[in-house]
């Protein structure tokens, strides 16, 4: 093969690994874009699950207060079983007070649970940070060098086994 050859042939294996890295970095960039947005939508529904059943039984405990404050509030006669329905109410009440406090401690303590399934992998190269400009030099570069490489070895051996005619 000519030399001019084995130059076009370097040159051309060098600009295919350009084009090769410039396109595996749009895409990672792509990926972690994606990954990020699933990130955040897996983030914000954890965040809504814990929140919304809290809020529910906050609601269940006030709607139990008010009903409470609504039986006590009516006119009781004395005998033995209005006696008995009062221990049962005071009893229910009770019951619906110590799950308004622990609904109302469920409010002052809450705190945004993160759970994290899985570890995030670290992206090869940061999304927004990455040159391509410098990327396809750098692969451009490599090339080059590569190619000379092949070239220089390939000029080495033939120079190694060449027969001379007696």
């Amino acid at each position: 093969m000519n030399r001019i050859y084995k130059g076009f042939t370097t040159l051309a294996l060098g600009l295919a690994l350009v084009a090769t890295t410039a396109a595996v970095a749009s895409a990672a960039e792509d990926v972690s874009d994606s990954r990020k947005a699933l990130y955040e939508s897996e983030l914000a529904q954890n965040l809504a699950g814990p929140a919304a059943r809290t809020e529910a039984a906050v609601e269940r405990a006030r709607a139990l207060e008010r009903q409470a404050g609504a039986v006590a509030a009516q006119p009781v006669a004395e005998d033995q079983n209005d006696r008995l329905l009062r221990g049962i109410e005071a009893a229910q009440a009770e019951r619906t007070q110590t799950a308004v406090e622990q609904a109302r401690a469920g409010e002052r303590t809450l705190v945004p649970v993160v759970t994290i399934a899985a570890p995030q992998p670290v992206p090869a190269a940061p999304g927004r940070d990455v040159d391509l400009v410098a990327i396809a030099l750098l692969g451009l570069v490599g090339g080059l060098i590569g190619g000379a490489t092949v070239v220089a070895g390939t000029a080495v051996n033939r120079r190694r086994h060449r027969v001379v005619a007696a």
